[in-house]
């Protein structure tokens, strides 16, 4: 069994033809959900190694110890903790972002230091179905210790 190597963190990666202005829209996640937002250049490189296969050519880390365990509290598929709905509704305003594509956001609740002993649920979604893909965060949706969920553009 190996120890664990980082936890409790957010990003968001995603390819872009204007990271500026893609960069800029990422500001309302500092503003509403409490995230200190960090460019790829400040995100320890051990969570860009153990990440790599999901992420795009952009990647943001979005910093906020507790807001993992607002999905504790999440106790009813129905019943969304208002933290977490203001974080799936900013996701869906970046998502508008034209210069946004194969976006990917990437829940941490742990990360093992042996990448094969980590438990990654890897789901599709709509930005509308954002709260579906969320929900597999939860205890109740179980998924493991990594959450990945690629976005689906409605094109």
């Amino acid at each position: 069994m190996s120890y664990v190597t980082f936890d409790c963190t957010q990003f968001i990666s995603f390819d872009s033809d204007n990271e500026a202005d893609v960069t800029a829209s990422l500001k309302e996640f500092e503003v509403t959900n409490h995230f200190k937002v960090l460019p790829k250049d400040k995100i320890l490189p051990k969570k860009i190694a153990h990440l790599r296969h999901f992420l795009h050519s952009s990647v943001f880390e979005m910093v906020n110890q507790e807001f993992i365990g607002e999905f504790d509290e999440w106790l009813e598929r129905e019943e969304v903790p208002v933290d977490i709905l203001s974080f799936s509704r900013n996701i869906q305003l970046f998502m508008q972002n034209k210069h946004v594509q194969n976006a990917t956001v990437i829940l941490v609740r742990y990360a093992h230091e042996q990448k094969n002993e980590d438990h990654i649920f890897v789901g599709e979604f709509h930005k509308e179905h954002i709260l579906e893909g969320l929900y597999h965060a939860s205890c109740f949706g179980n998924a493991g210790n990594i959450v990945v969920l690629k976005m689906k553009s409605n094109d």
